[in-house]
Order: C-alpha cells, then structure tokens, then sequence
C-alpha cells in the first residue's frame, strides 16, 4: 500500500492532538477550581509559569554623612519563582554572592569585595528549594527542608514577603492587614498609577512596630538581678518602617519590579526623630523572564512554618562555653589573691557570658561550673534571667535537697519573669506540685498568667496545670482544710485562664459553693476563686440562692453578694431589693443597703449602667434606713470623676467593706481597694488589701490589757530612762495604763524585754487562738496571704539567740523558720 501520505498523517493525528488539548484544558480548568480557598485573583502569579528576577539585598547601619562609620552587606542572587499550582509556590534561589565594604571612595560610596564565606554562602542558599502557600489568598504557610538553616530560611522568607503583593481593588487607597516577615501587619496601600483598569504602580507604607511579631530583642533579667541588661524593649527605643515600591506588568498583572526599604532609627541618638544611628535594608528584584512550565507537581512536606522571621540564638560554641568556665575560675581565685578590688566587674562578665550561651551549653557547663564554685554559680543563674538559666537553678536546687526556704524564695523570683518559656512553667510547675508550698503555688500561677499572654491557646503545660488544680478539689473541697484552701486562692488567681482550658473547673468550684461540707472559710475562698472568671447564667444562679439562704452564715451570704454584683442582671437586682426589708440578718440587710445606696451615689464611670439598673429596680421599693457604722456591716465608696479636654473622662474610687461579728461588734472581715478608669480602658483594681478572721478578743487582751505586753513595755521604758521623759508625756503614759515608776523592774533591758516577749508567747498559747488571714493584689494579681498563727513563728526567732533558758535549740527554730516560709508566711 505504501507508505502514508503526509495529509492521512494529518487527519489521523487530528484526534490525538484534539484530545491532548481538551485534556490540557480540562486539567487547567480543573486546576483553577480545585482550591475553593484560593480564588483565581488572589494572587499575582499565574500557574504553570516560572518568574525569574535577578535579586539584590543590602543591609547598612551607621549615620549618614559619616562614611568611614558605617557598614554594609550586599546580597546578589538569580530567583525563580516556580507556581505549579494555583496559590502553590516553589522558590529557587541560585549563582548567589555575599560581599561586604572595605572602603569609601571620595563620593562616600561603599567599595564591595566578597567574602571569605561567600562560596560557603551561595551552596547553602541553592541547597534547597522552598515550598509555599498562600490559603483564602491572604495566610502564607512555608514547607522547608528539615535541614534547612534558619538563618538561610529568614533570607528567603524576605525575598517572599517583598514579592507577595495583594490584588489591587477599585478604591485608590486602602488599609490592609497582611502577612509579612514581621507577622500580621496594617498595610496603607496606595495605588499610584493606572492603564485602564489595572494599576501599574503601587506602593505600601507599614509602621513594623504595629506587627504583631514585632518581636524587638531584649535581655531577659532576673527580678533578683543587680546586674541589668536591656530590660526596656527595643520597641521603645527605636522607631521600624517599611515602605515598598511596586511596577507591575500591565497585561499579566505581575511583579516586574519590587523595592522594598526599612529603616530602624536609634531615637536615643537622633535629632528631630529623622536623623541620626540607622540601619536601613533595601530589597530590589527585577524580572528578567517569564518562562512556561510543565511540571504540576507540589508536595507540600511534612514541616509547615509561618512567613514571620524565626530568631536565630547562638549556638554557643565550645570558645564561649570555655570562656564561662575561665571567668569563673578566676573569679574564686579573687579570695585568696585578695583582690576583691575586681570582683564586681569580673562578676558582671560571667553573668553576661551566662546569658549568651544555649540551653544545652548550660546543660553540659553546669556541673564543671559547680564543681568551682557552687555558690558563685548559684548567683550567677540567679542574676542571669534567661530561661536556660532559671531552669537549671530549680533543677539544681531540687536535685540537691536544698533548703525549702530557699526553693521557695527562688521559685516565686523566677516566675515573676515575663514571657517564661515552656520549659520554665514546667519546672515551676514541678516544683509546685513537690513542695506544696504556697510560695511556690502562688509562683505558678503568676507563671501561668505571663505565660498565657504569650501563648493564647493551650498548650500540654498549661492543660496539665488546670488539670491538676481541679484534682485538688475534688470531693467537694472535703480535703485537707489549709492545703484546699491555699488552692482555691491561686486558682482565684489565674481563673480566666484555667476557666478557659478546663471549664470543669469551675463547675468543681460551684460544687464547692453549694456544699455544706467544707468548712465556712472554705466555702468563702470558692466564691472568692471565681473573681477572675466570666459570669455565666448558671453562676449568677449559684450566686443569688447562697444570698438568699437564710441559714448561710452572713459574711458568706455577703461574698456571694459581692461576687454576684459583678454583673447582675435586672432580675437579680430586682429580687435583691425587694427581699432586702425583710432581711432578718441585720449585718446582711445593711451592708447591702450601704453598697447599693453608694452604687446611687457612685460617679465611677464604670458602674453606670449598674446604677441605672438599681434605679430601676428600686422605682417600687426603697432601701432599709443605714444602721450605725460602729456595730453593723457597711461598705464605703469614696471616688472622683474627672474630664480632661480631647480625652476621655477619669474617674478613681476607694472602696472598703467592714464586716462586723454579730456577736460582739467587732469586726471580723476588713476590705479596702483602689479602682481606676482612665482613658477609654475599662476600670483597673491598683492596690487592694483584705483582712479576714475571727477570735480576736483573747490576743487584744495579751496584747493591750492591763496586763498585756505593750502597757508592761511601756512601763519598763519610763523606768530604763530613769527620768528622761518629760512630765507631760510620762504622766499620760503612766494615767493610760495604770501604772507608777515605783514599781520595781528589770534593771536589764534586753532582759527585761525578752521576758515580757517570753510572756507575751506563753499568754497567746494559753488563749484560744484567733483565726485571721490577710491578702494583698496589686492589680488584680495576689501576691499571698498571711495568717496570724505565723506572728507566733516570728516570736520564736526573736527568741533564737537567747543565752539563757529562754532560748529555742538552733535546729527546732530553724525548723520552724522554714515552716513559717514555706507555710505560713508571705511569699
């Protein structure tokens, strides 16, 4: 037959080509519609298609108009920007140099060579390539290699964020907030020039300290350091913008050419806050090729990673580790040279070496480091600050059996630090859950408070920490009294936090309310653990019917009023007020009388629409008449309403709350708070102090009776001055506590002194001990809280040094101290 024609080739290729086509087609537009969360303009650059650009970096610092002080980076590099898929990016970065300034010429330019590592340099940036990807054309995700270096990975997240540039709208200028480098960021985005319908040049101004990872760098310090360093964010100091210029390609829409400048100015140093120390960074990329790709394929990886610069810590290097371990050998040498002369600067170098090393450089240090000197290393980690430093002092002292006093001391220091790592609310947590103690307990929630403000979401930490607390209560706060109590006070503490990650919590806690089980003090400090909590509906519920039962003791009924008042509802009010003129519990009927009559009067700008809700609900009834203040229950509100022109109003209140024993008038809970509204924010608690107790009649009488410890001492002194008190004063004193100055006395003063604290001790055992307990917050955190039985403590260690049969043997009074800190005294 022969072989074909080339017009028979023609046709029967015909189908094939026409199919290939239609596939091709169909894959494209299968492609355009398989991510519904990228919409076709959501990004610039079209799939299936490389974008080559040739890309320049520089990086200077110094003051402009002084040449010979400034230093410069340049980085050159080829960048391919491969989109397989829609919203599906591979960078490929190639033929990159790294050069640096050696001289200016007579114009001030710089003179570049290249580095010594700049080969070095140029392997590790075309070792890889980058996956990315943009979700809902606003979110950028990277998939790295494993092994990719972060500082490797940070250059290439620059190149990305300075080609990222949104689809232009109809609107000329606009506010966008958009994924950068530096995190999230309010863009002002301007559209400069157009052809048609499609804008040619844009530009985009960002102020980089409204980032919200706008991290600047600071030293993390020690509340115990003497040796600071910079404890005041770089946000504060120096002034970060970034502005950025745009052509783009007026049929295809792309990036043709991008300029991108930031500026950091040293405002310390400037002049006018335009002119002075700066460093400035310049990015330019111009296209050189548009290319077409066959290649669909992107496999997104295992690694997913945010486009926000990660920090790069030092990785410590043996030098470093080697130069820790000198300084301190030469510190201890100090002592026997006597050269003490050196000593603080010799010091301030090792906690500065300490700082800059990494956790593992800590880790494998430490024991050569104690075995120099284990207290001159124990000072060092204590004014170091950093978490690879706090952490190991817990570790240290726990593996050691150190002191509980001294366990308790570091621990609640430590925990005062911002921004605590991961690892250190672990360690405290540890530590907490070992000693049990409320310093360490109040530690952790301190810990737990600054820790969430970094990391809004739980974490493993923060989810066993909750857990934790709400095991603690369980059985309806049945367990031991002291331990539950000191529980339910650090949960009050850090409540929206653990209300948030475990909300049993706070069911355990209602438990705890409605139980009659627990002891009146427990009961008390499970309405006080909700303070930081939301109000919810069956909460408020909880609230009102412990107010309204009648067989409550009243200072309960009160805390759940207290609490309750937080944020009533009109119904809740309502009830209250009619309720109120059949109250039979006097000190009940008038504390509320006295608050809600205060709510009336109140100019606080905070509680105004509680007042309008009291208004409302008295129109049919009116308060029970205020009862004497001496004998009954009251609460007092002092306050002052202030408008400042082109601001908002402020407004201050003191508050306090006196609640009085029925049986013998006097008081047995005591309150006073600061309250402040300021500009706009909503109103802040600066200082409040609390007292709480019972039982108090007996230690007055030890105290100021006739024959207490104060009118005795008193007496003693006009004796030991022999004359020296003036007659008006000496015959006050004498007429106020009954006594003359024939009565014979002690001739020794110290003597004299330690017996009547001896007698004083001996009558306090002998009286039915009070019950009383005082807390103080600042800002809404308490700090602790203190009880009565530790004023006993206290009078032990007076006692320590005694010489005579008055002393108490070194071993039980240091036993003692450690319970009183661990225990019974204040953190």
């Amino acid at each position: 037959m022969g072989p074909p024609r080339p017009a028979l080739l023609a046709l029967l290729a015909l189908p094939a080509l026409l199919l290939l086509l239609a596939g091709a087609r169909a894959e494209e537009e299968m492609l355009e519609n398989v991510s519904p969360v990228c919409p076709k303009d959501a990004t610039r650059f079209k799939h299936l298609r490389k974008y080559t650009y040739n890309y320049e970096a520089e990086s200077s610092s110094g003051v402009p108009g002084t040449a010979d002080s400034r230093s410069a980076t340049r980085i050159n590099c080829k960048v391919e920007l491969e989109v397989p898929q829609l919203c599906s990016f591979i960078l490929k970065t190639s033929q990159c140099t790294l050069k640096e300034v050696y001289g200016f010429n007579p114009d001030g330019k710089a003179l570049l060579k290249k580095t010594k590592n700049s080969e070095e340099f140029a392997a590790a940036m075309s070792r890889y390539e980058l996956k990315l990807a943009i979700t809902e054309g606003k979110q950028v995700f990277l998939y790295p290699e494993k092994d990719e270096p972060t500082y490797i990975l940070n250059i290439k997240r620059g190149i990305i964020s300075a080609l990222l540039v949104p689809p232009e709208t109809e609107e000329a200028k606009q506010v966008l907030f958009l994924d950068t480098v530096y995190g999230n960021c309010s863009t002002h985005f301007t559209i400069k020039t157009r052809k048609g319908n499609v804008a040619t040049e844009i530009s985009t101004e960002r102020d980089l300290g409204q980032c919200d990872r706008f991290k600047p760098i600071r030293t993390g310090i020690s509340p115990l350091a003497l040796i600071k360093g910079m404890t005041r964010p770089l946000s504060t100091l120096i002034s970060s913008s970034q502005s950025c210029q745009y052509t783009l390609d007026a049929k295809r829409k792309h990036v043709a050419e991008a300029i991108c400048k930031e500026q950091h100015l040293f405002l310390p140093f400037s002049y006018k806050n335009k002119y002075g120390m700066v460093a400035q960074v310049t990015q330019t990329l111009k296209l050189e090729d548009t290319p077409k790709i066959n290649s669909r394929f992107f496999g997104e990886g295992t690694k997913k990673m945010g486009l926000a610069f990660e920090s790069t810590k030092s990785t410590s290097p043996p030098k470093e580790a080697e130069a820790v371990l000198k300084t301190l050998q030469e510190l201890k040498k100090l002592t026997i040279s006597e050269q003490n002369i050196q000593r603080a600067n010799l010091f301030n170098k090792l906690v500065t070496e300490l700082r800059g090393l990494s956790d593992e450089a800590v880790t494998s240090l430490l024991p050569q480091l104690i075995e120099v000197s284990s207290p001159i290393t124990l000072q060092a980690l204590v004014q170091c600050g950093q978490p690879q430093c706090s952490t190991h002092i817990l570790q240290w002292l726990k593996r050691v059996h150190a002191n509980p006093l001294l366990i308790d001391v570091v621990t609640y220091l430590v925990a005062l630090i911002p921004e605590p790592s991961a690892q250190q609310l672990r360690e405290i947590f540890n530590m907490a859950r070992d000693q049990r103690s409320r310093a360490t307990l109040y530690a952790l929630s301190h810990a737990v408070n600054n820790y969430h403000k970094t990391n809004p979401t739980g974490t493993q930490e923060l989810l066993d920490i909750a857990n934790y607390l709400m095991e603690q209560i369980q059985d309806d706060c049945t367990g031991d009294e002291d331990y539950t109590y000191l529980i339910l006070r650090v949960i009050g503490n850090m409540g929206q936090t653990v209300e948030q990650l475990t909300p049993e919590l706070k069911s355990s806690i209602l438990k705890c309310i409605q139980s009659t089980k627990p002891s009146l003090m427990i009961q008390k400090a499970a309405i006080q653990a909700l303070r930081k909590m939301e109000p919810k509906d069956k909460d408020q519920e909880v609230l009102l019917q412990t107010f309204l039962d009648d067989a409550s003791p009243g200072d309960k009924r009160l805390a759940a009023y207290l609490m309750l008042m937080r944020s009533p509802s009109q119904a809740d009010i309502n009830k209250i007020v009619q309720l109120l003129p059949w109250e039979q519990n006097e000190q009940v009927k008038n504390f509320v009388a006295s608050h809600i009559a205060n709510i009336l009067n109140s100019e606080e700008l905070d509680i105004q629409d509680l007042k309008k809700l009291v208004k409302e609900a008295l129109k049919e009834s009116q308060l029970p008449t205020v009862m004497d203040f001496r004998k009954f229950s009251r609460n007092y509100q002092l306050y002052k309403s202030v408008s400042l022109p082109s601001l908002d109003p402020a407004s201050a209140k003191i508050e306090g709350n006196l609640i009085f024993d029925p049986n013998n008038y006097l008081p047995k809970e005591s309150m006073l708070k600061t309250t402040l509204t300021a500009f706009g924010f909503a109103s802040a608690d600066l200082i409040e102090i609390g007292l709480e107790g019972k039982g108090f009649e007996p230690t007055l009488e030890a105290l100021f009776g006739k024959q207490g410890f104060f009118p005795d001492s008193v007496n003693k002194a006009l004796y030991w001055v022999n004359g020296q008190v003036p007659d008006g004063v000496s015959k006050v004193l004498v007429d106020h506590f009954g006594y003359t100055k024939d009565d014979k006395r002690e001739q020794d003063m110290v003597n004299g002194m330690m017996l009547s604290i001896e007698k004083l001790i001996k009558d306090l055992k002998s009286k039915e001990v009070p019950e009383a307990r005082a807390y103080l917050r600042i800002l809404g955190e308490e700090l602790g809280f203190a009880r009565l039985h530790d004023l006993q403590l206290l009078g032990k260690l007076l006692l320590m040094d005694r010489p005579d049969s008055l002393t108490i043997p070194a071993a039980q009074a240091r036993k003692d101290a450690c319970t009183f800190f661990r225990d019974g005294g204040l953190p």
